[in-house]
Order: C-alpha cells, then sequence, then structure tokens
C-alpha cells in the first residue's frame, strides 16, 4: 500500500504542474524501427494495437512514467544565422500509465510548437497542446486475442509563442508548461480503436484501426466504413527467444516487422520496416540498436515497389538499466543518401526516458 501511495504522490507531483503538452501515436521504442506497432511486441505506455495487451509481459510492469523530447535540425538555420537553430518544431511528450492484467489506462500530454516564423533575436511558433486519456481492454484465448480502446482527446492553442534567442531555456519551460492555452473544442474527439492478433511467440501478426468509431467536437459517435477502410494497419513480426531451452538467457535477441499503415488512406498511406537487435546482459539489463525504413504509398499497388526519393530512414539505441530505459531515435529523410535533399530538408532526433514498475 505504501508502494502504491508513493507513485500516485509522483504522479500527482510531477504531471500536475505539465499537464499541459501533436498526439504521439506511435510507442517510443519503436520510433527507431521505422514506428512499426501492429504486431511488435514491447513494452509500451500507448498501444498500436490494443490486442497486444493481451500479451503477459515478462517483467510484469504495472506502471510506467515516460517522457520524451524531440526536434527537427535544420542544417540551413545554421549556415543562415537564424535565431535559435536548435527550435524548429519542438515537441515535448509526458506519459503515464497503469497497467492490469487486461486493461490499461494511459495519460499522454504533450506540446507543440509550430509555423516557426523568424524575428528580431527571437522566433515564434504556434503552440498546440494535446491531452489523452485512453483505456486499453484485451481478451483472448491463444493464439488470439482482441482489443479495444476508447481515446478522448483535448486540444488547446497558444499564438504566438515567441522564444528569445537570449533565454531559450527559459522561455521554452514558461510557454509550454506555465502559460495559459485557449481550448479549441472543435479539434476536440473521442475515437474507438478495434484490433485483433495472432501469436505463436515467435511469429505475430495484427490487423487494427484507430477509427472503428468516432466522434469531433459535440458531435454523436458515428461509426463509418470508410473511414475504417483508411485507418487500418496490418503488420508481422518475428523474433528470436528471449531464453534457450534450459531457461538461460540468449545473449543476443533479434526482433524484425513490418507494417501497412492507413491501406486505404490516399495521403497517409505508409509501409513501414523495422528491426531491433538487442544485447542482453541480464533479463533486465539490455543495450538495442534499431534501425527501420518508412516510405509513403500513393497507390495499394505502390507496396510491391520502392521509391527512396519518399522514403525516411530511422535509427535507434536504447539502454535498459532495471526499471529506467533510455531511448534515442533519428529520422534521416532518404534524399540526404541520394543527394538530392533541398535546403528545408531536416532530420528529425528524439531522446526519451522510462520509468516502469
Amino acid at each position: 500500500m505504501k508502494r502504491l501511495s508513493g507513485i500516485f504522490l509522483l504522479v500527482t507531483l510531477f504531471v500536475s504542474p505539465l499537464f499541459s503538452f501533436p498526439l504521439l501515436q506511435t510507442e517510443i521504442g519503436a520510433l527507431g524501427m521505422g514506428s512499426v506497432g501492429a504486431a511488435l511486441s514491447v513494452s509500451s505506455a500507448l498501444y498500436a494495437n490494443p490486442a497486444l495487451l493481451f500479451i503477459k509481459e515478462e517483467d510484469g510492469s504495472f506502471f510506467t512514467l515516460s517522457g520524451s523530447y524531440s526536434d527537427q535540425v535544420k542544417p540551413s538555420n545554421f549556415s543562415s544565422a537564424l535565431a535559435n537553430p536548435l527550435l524548429e518544431n519542438p515537441f515535448s511528450n509526458l506519459s503515464v500509465s497503469f497497467r492490469g492484467s487486461n486493461v490499461a489506462l494511459t495519460i499522454q500530454n504533450q506540446v507543440s510548437l509550430n509555423d516557426r516564423s523568424e524575428g528580431s533575436g527571437s522566433t515564434s511558433y504556434r503552440g498546440l497542446t494535446h491531452t489523452l486519456f485512453q483505456l486499453d481492454w484485451a481478451t483472448g484465448r491463444a493464439p488470439f486475442s482482441f482489443g479495444l480502446n476508447v481515446r478522448a482527446l483535448a486540444v488547446s492553442e497558444r499564438n504566438p509563442v515567441e522564444i528569445r534567442s537570449s533565454h531559450v531555456v527559459a522561455d521554452y519551460f514558461v510557454m509550454t508548461s506555465l502559460s495559459k492555452y485557449e481550448t479549441v473544442e472543435s479539434k476536440a474527439s473521442i475515437t474507438v480503436g478495434i484490433g485483433l492478433l495472432l501469436d505463436y511467440d515467435w511469429f505475430k501478426m495484427g490487423i487494427t484501426s484507430d477509427s472503428f468509431a468516432f466522434a469531433n467536437g459535440s458531435d454523436p459517435l458515428a461509426i463509418s466504413a470508410d473511414r475504417i477502410y483508411n485507418t487500418l494497419d496490418w503488420g508481422f513480426s518475428f523474433s528470436t527467444p528471449t531464453y534457450d531451452r534450459n531457461n538461460f538467457l540468449h545473449l543476443l535477441k533479434l526482433q524484425a516487422a513490418m507494417d501497412l499503415v492507413n491501406i486505404g488512406s490516399v495521403d497517409d498511406r505508409e509501409i513501414r520496416l523495422g528491426f531491433d537487435l538487442k544485447l542482453q546482459l541480464l533479463p533486465t539489463w539490455s543495450v538495442s540498436i534499431k534501425s527501420g525504413y518508412r516510405e509513403t504509398k500513393e497507390q495499394p499497388g505502390d507496396y510491391l515497389k520502392f521509391n527512396f526519393s519518399n522514403g525516411i530512414h530511422t535509427l535507434g539505441l536504447a539502454f535498459r538499466f532495471d526499471a529506467f530505459t533510455v531511448d534515442l531515435a533519428s529520422s534521416i529523410p532518404t534524399q540526404w543518401y541520394l543527394g538530392t535533399a533541398d535546403d528545408d530538408s531536416s532530420v528529425e532526433v528524439m531522446v526519451a526516458l522510462s520509468f516502469t514498475l
């Protein structure tokens, strides 16, 4: 009881002052793997497929607190000697998740600064905050499982947000954590997502849609076949065993995955590929090297061919030290490798820290 009281006290003290943070729908640990997730077995505070909740995690964690920061690094900001060259579109995320045997509650807050404009010794942005409450539930009978999630999203805005180059850290903290944001009621939404999973331990296949039912603003909840098809994801993953037949820990563990994302959408259809090579030092101590690739597809038939001028290469590195995990990730447009990148091209970098119990 004392342990639970301490956790809730920590959440109250740490989350409440920052509870004013675009909506990241990808588990932090999968960003370096091209943001795959429909059938990826990873410890997560926000499940890409709610049916994955049915999988019993080896570490048995029931509480996760995670935070991340990411931004785009644009070389032209430095060559042009612009103010705040490292603040292109900064993005902060804070997430708390409580997990039971087949249910999980996630509270997630994110703040992003968009539409950068130059000033005299400063930069201005349009600030957006997203507050998400998500409830996941899953049930099943091996090897099949079914999951359901309900998401309630609130959006607030502040425009403009000014960051002075002489007070970058102070201004960023005040403008993203302490300043008042106005609620945008038209962008509030409630969505219901569903997911199916076939799990044979070494092989997993998942199908999910995060908009089985939806409501925007004050509209009633509606079900649309077109929307379900537009947000339909299909994916599968392979993994080597964690332990050998004698229950000894394997030194190396490999996991690979592929997702076809937003299959029915003309604008957001993607293919995502990723792998994770983990050096397992102890059951709760490990180092992971990750890499991935994602590419937009205009037509469903384009899944069978690659156009590297539209691709993004991702890299990641993760360190787990018992209850703490540090994740580093970057997204690099493949145009950089082809030598066709323009002046506005940028590399996205992310750093994240998670704590689990």
